[in-house]
């Protein structure tokens, strides 16, 4: 009983914790503006994301793509810039997180923020964000490619592109 109690305890810090990093305001087109660092729960469980829990169900990736992200998901994570009320991140965060749910990848191999119309967020270190939505993929803390704005064949494919290019730099 005392383990479960202090789950419980737990589980609302952590909860207060999140909610805490995240404001919320409204757009200038009336969509709902999430600024700071996001966790899916929030998108998932929030009606003004019903966006978010769609596009996730109704992304199919590229099963080829998916099997080279999966057999490198221990070697990088993905820090995604997104703006909640603009129509790309609307439609390639949802992507993302199915092709690393898909790949197996824990929720702490993606950290999402999220920034208002200006590009501002209070994330801890300065991405140099200038098109939405922006996934960075990351290798021992440090950068090996970015995605920004438009993506070429399909999110899973530039990601795996990204990663095919730092395994060989490694290699060589």
């Amino acid at each position: 009983m005392r383990l479960r109690s202090l789950l419980l305890v737990g589980s609302l810090l952590l909860s207060t914790l999140t909610f805490a990093q995240t404001t919320a305001s409204k757009a200038s087109n009336g969509k709902k503006v999430l600024k700071g660092k996001i966790d899916m729960q929030t998108l998932m469980n929030d009606s003004a994301f019903a966006w978010f829990y769609t596009g996730v169900n109704n992304y199919q990736p590229n099963d080829n793509m998916l099997n080279y992200i999966k057999n490198n998901r221990g070697r990088f994570n993905v820090v995604a810039v997104v703006g909640t009320w603009e129509d790309q991140s609307r439609l390639r965060l949802p992507e993302l997180y199915k092709i690393m749910i898909l790949g197996g990848s824990p929720d702490e191999q993606v950290v999402t923020y999220g920034v208002d119309e200006k590009l501002q967020t209070s994330t801890p270190q300065d991405y140099k964000v200038k098109k939405l939505p922006t996934f960075i993929l990351l290798r021992e803390g440090k950068e090996i490619g970015r995605i920004s704005g438009d993506v070429g064949e399909s999110l899973e494919s530039d990601m795996a592109k990204i990663l095919l290019k730092a395994n060989k730099k490694e290699n060589d």
